[in-house]
């Protein structure tokens, strides 16, 4: 290893690549490889000693590296393009995972904009969040949001936009929320007007309001 360290820092990568491998240590020579820029290279040993998984992960580092066709170009020579995408938008690289489906495989954007907006919606980025649902084809996801965030102008605006289905189950969250601050008339009335008088009968009888 102390070898292979010295012969990659006098540049002579296939002797210090030689020790590295003796040292059971493939990971530092595709480490050493990738450093200098040699990326075939750091692929080759990787696909030698780390199997599918870690070729894959060098692949995708050299993609983003290289960015725009010339990662798409990379990524389909090795028939990983797909993965490459999921990967990206797992690992929150959106902008990556744009660039890659942008290019060359518009059918997986709805689900990068899906993916961008549920992790939007964690950092707590509801706006933003919202455009990324709408994109995704997804509006009721983005009416749950606001929902559940008690949000009820914003639910309602994008329903209304976007989703007329979900209007009523806007009403119908506003008037659990309504009953539960014990502002029985309010709730009455957001029921009646998404057409769901069972359910205030359901929300009387429970709060033995029997008249």
């Amino acid at each position: 290893l102390h070898l292979g360290k010295e012969l990659e820092a006098e540049g002579q990568m296939r002797q210090a690549e030689h020790h590295y491998l003796e040292a059971s240590d493939w990971k530092g020579a595709v480490n050493m490889y990738r450093t200098a820029d040699m990326w075939e290279e750091s692929y080759r040993v990787a696909k030698a000693n780390g199997g599918a998984t870690a070729a894959k992960q060098v692949a995708y580092l050299w993609a983003k590296q290289l960015g725009g066709d010339s990662a798409v170009k990379l990524l389909t020579k090795f028939g990983l393009l797909e993965s490459a995408i999921d990967y990206a938008a797992e690992n929150c690289a959106f902008e990556f995972a744009f660039d890659l489906a942008k290019t060359a495989m518009k059918n997986k954007m709805p689900d990068i904009h899906l993916k961008y907006a549920m992790y939007l919606e964690d950092e707590g980025k509801f706006t933003e969040a919202e455009a990324q649902f709408v994109k995704a084809n997804k509006p009721k996801e983005a009416v749950l949001m606001y929902v559940h965030n008690q949000n009820w102008n914003s639910a309602q605006r994008v329903a209304e936009e976007h989703d007329p289905e979900s209007v009523a189950d806007v009403l119908v969250g506003q008037a659990r929320f309504a009953f539960e601050e014990k502002e029985y008339q309010k709730a009455e009335s957001f029921l009646l007007r998404a057409q769901r008088p069972e359910l205030a009968i359901k929300y009387y009888k429970d709060a033995a309001m029997w008249q």
